[in-house]
């Protein structure tokens, strides 16, 4: 994973926050009287679950895992928790289970009031498949808190995976967050446990590996009759700590394929089959290549560019194709279908 850096980066992340909401006027938000003992590594602590005697539920390879409290956010934290632990009056406004998050059967939620917000990740065990965190952006998202704009903290237990990101709380610092958020993911641990759901396992057969930038350059350069170097890319917009998470555990990947003047952006992701076609209105594309499935998204209309999307029934890729280029956008989606098909070679 690239490093992300700067205060591009930091511009970036707090757009990334706040679209996930629409945020009103500025209000003042206290915290509250009494707070969690602080912890340099928030866990939350709950007994474990008992084991269960069913078979858990096999999840095929390609297919969407169930999500968390059947993706109802309220279900997680209530105001009141979020009040009792940081002080502020924050409202549920929105919630998801999509793309990187979706595919490990997580949830995230945010609650907004005022100016500030919270938004919580949650994360099971068994999507992730033992990934860890990237060492490289721990200190980025988990050590580093800016008390006018964003702080984030993680916590963990054998079962889940909890992030959360406070947004606009003046005066919080490193030690507080870490704080709230061992708080706030004890509350979330216990009302998942209290749900039951169904203990399942992902198959993972078939799943890609994070793509080699390089050598799919050169696999590209012998199929379009070209000059291509491959570079491998990174988030525009740094994500949220959980996308981020759930995306490693995918085997996320962006390559940059091009000539000097010409680009092919290629982006995959493993085991998310389920989630293409990513809108009704994309066209099917024939690729000509057996067991591949792809389809045209609708054109941008700001670049000369074409977008594709493909799936062999397991993973997923999408592709931004210059359209300006010595070849055409069409046969470098047919060379992409060629690539995964033969496994990249």
């Amino acid at each position: 994973m690239t490093p992300l850096d700067g205060d591009a980066v930091r511009r970036s992340f707090a757009l990334a926050l706040a679209a996930l909401a629409v945020l009103g006027a500025l209000t003042a938000c206290a915290p509250a009287e009494q707070q969690p003992e602080a912890t340099a590594t928030p866990t939350a602590h709950a007994t474990p679950s008992p084991t269960p005697s069913a078979q858990p539920l096999v999840v095929g390879p390609g297919e969407k895992p169930p999500v968390l409290l059947e993706g109802d956010c309220a279900a997680a934290l209530t105001p009141a928790d979020l009040r009792s632990v940081t002080g502020a009056e924050l409202q549920l406004t929105s919630s998801h289970s999509d793309g990187d998050v979706g595919n490990a059967g997580g949830l995230g939620c945010r609650w907004s009031g005022g100016s500030s917000g919270v938004v919580v990740e949650i994360l099971p065990a068994a999507g992730l498949d033992g990934a860890r965190f990237p060492a490289d952006q721990v200190p980025y998202y988990f050590e580093e808190c800016d008390p006018d704009w964003v702080c984030s903290g993680r916590a963990e237990t054998e079962d889940l995976w909890f992030s959360a990101s406070f947004e606009y709380f003046p005066g919080m610092d490193r030690a507080e967050i870490d704080a709230w958020t061992s708080a706030l993911a004890n509350v979330v641990v216990e009302n998942v446990r209290a749900a039951d759901s169904e203990p399942w396992t992902r198959d993972r057969a078939g799943w890609w590996s994070e793509l080699d930038c390089a050598a799919l350059g050169d696999t590209m350069s012998g199929l379009l009759d070209a000059m291509l170097t491959g570079d491998t890319g990174g988030y525009i917009d740094p994500p949220l700590p959980g996308v981020l998470m759930a995306a490693h555990a995918s085997n996320w990947s962006n390559c940059y394929l091009g000539d000097g003047a010409h680009t092919i952006e290629v982006y995959s992701a493993a085991g998310q089959a389920w989630g293409l076609p990513t809108a009704t209105e994309n066209e099917p594309f024939d690729t000509g290549v057996p067991g591949i499935t792809a389809w045209r998204e609708a054109p941008a209309q700001s670049t000369p560019t074409a977008s594709y999307v493909l799936t062999d029934g397991v993973n997923s890729l999408t592709a931004y194709i210059s359209t300006d280029a010595p070849w055409s956008a069409d046969d470098a989606a047919i060379a992409l279908a060629y690539a995964a098909a033969s496994d990249w070679r």
